[in-house]
């Protein structure tokens, strides 16, 4: 359509109250750890030897995620978090998970969204800063990266520009991971009959920058078994390796075809990555209904339906009692272990031949992370938790603006369906 029309149909788009939600959204800050990263008792010799092949490249069997390492949060943010990254570090945790705009606060989310459709949004700061950070932060650890499928990025080249721009934030010559962050699912127009999809144009571009030697692998993410199988194929014909794939996946998490992505990767011989391997929390054993009752944010009110069961937001119906039988039996298995259940359900994820990519706001965290490491669960007890998950009638979709299968876009969400 003319230029002019396209404005006009967005701007229609842009009236929904989606926009005005998000404008509103509530981030939950992670409290600053007093404890200093030389005095975090971590045990190191497992946790280092503790490690997988993925591609080329030989990382722990724990990634760590930093989509919530935003400087922008408060004055001390910046060193706290620089804390966690050398405490990760000493641990053998030396394998960060991040993209072009992790980082980003909750207020420039918009902005950044509706830049990358093309729109003259005039910004200083459109995405985040994590790549930026991870130059320091990140120096002698593997660190992997993404590209963001827009409609404005029309070509193999844009992908090879993105790739140039990440590495110089990131302040190598080659990214050791370079993944397309989800598949072209950003069609802000499909609603009036036009769309553009452009992932095989998107391979291509991840084929060339493996062949200039910009990345040394070729990674995915959201990717069901059947887009996996198209996109090795198509690289495979630029002679490219697809080395890993990346989707969200936990003991709340199976269904809706994650169960059967991971079980055809691992068959492939692409790597299979984790995000929201404790379910936001859910499956650390820490969060409580009393924390969370009372609290008007839509994170907090998702998270209380899940364990509680009710009805409404992202959570979608959940029975009464929620996950409290799955809980039980993850807090029996952690108790007999000496385990904690947030340990037991990342091992649960690394016994599935799977990285979890987990979240690290304090050192206390890391030092509980890098204690799922050194060991493996029984086979009895994968299938003790198994049975226990499959249960549950429902599965984890998500909190708030933060979901499973989908992202916010500027005018809404965008989904994808790995079944």
């Amino acid at each position: 359509p003319p230029q002019h029309t396209m404005t006009a149909l967005f701007l229609k788009l842009l009236s929904s109250s989606a926009v005005a939600t998000a404008m509103a959204m509530t981030t939950i800050k992670p409290e600053p750890s007093r404890i200093p990263a030389s005095k975090v008792g971590i045990s190191q010799t497992l946790h280092v030897q503790d490690r997988t092949m993925l591609g080329t490249l030989s990382v722990p069997n724990i990634g760590v995620g930093t989509i919530a390492w935003a400087t922008q949060d408060s004055p001390d943010s910046a060193e706290r978090l620089q804390r966690i990254a050398a405490a990760s570090k000493a641990s053998g945790l030396d394998f960060f998970d991040t993209a072009e705009r992790y980082g980003a606060t909750g207020r420039s989310l918009i902005p950044a969204a509706l830049k990358g459709l093309g729109l003259p949004i005039d910004a200083s700061y459109l995405g985040g800063d994590c790549e930026s950070n991870l130059a320091r932060w990140g120096a002698g650890a593997t660190v992997a990266t993404k590209f963001t499928p827009t409609p404005w990025r029309r070509t193999a080249q844009s992908v090879v520009t993105a790739c140039i721009e990440s590495a110089k934030r990131l302040g190598v010559e080659q990214i050791p991971l370079y993944q397309v962050h989800m598949p072209d699912i950003i069609q802000p127009f499909a609603r009036f009959g036009v769309s553009d999809c452009k992932n095989e144009l998107y391979w291509d571009g991840m084929a060339e920058c493996y062949h200039r030697g910009l990345i040394a692998n070729v990674g995915v993410s959201n990717y069901g078994p059947t887009l996996v199988e198209r996109a090795q194929e198509h690289l495979a014909k630029r002679n490219v390796p697809l080395a890993s794939n990346q989707i969200s996946f936990s003991l709340l998490y199976r269904r809706q075809g994650a169960l059967a992505t991971v079980e055809r990767c691992n068959e492939l011989g692409v790597k299979m990555l984790a995000y929201y391997p404790l379910a936001m929390g859910l499956l650390s054993g820490k969060l409580t209904p009393s924390k969370l009752r009372g609290k008007r944010d839509a994170r907090s009110q998702d998270l209380l339906r899940y364990l509680e069961g009710g009805a409404g937001g992202t959570a979608g119906v959940v029975p009464d009692g929620g996950i409290r039988p799955l809980l039980s039996v993850l807090h029996e298995v952690s108790a007999r272990l000496g385990k904690t259940p947030a340990q037991v359900a990342i091992n649960w994820v690394i016994c599935k031949d799977v990285i979890p990519i987990v979240g690290l706001t304090s050192l206390i965290q890391v030092e509980e992370n890098a204690g799922a490491l050194g060991w493996r669960l029984s086979p009895e007890d994968v299938g003790l938790l198994d049975a226990a998950a499959d249960a549950l009638p429902f599965d984890f979709n998500g909190c708030g603006f933060q979901t499973c299968d989908s992202k916010f876009v500027g005018y809404g969400f965008e989904r994808w369906k790995l079944d």
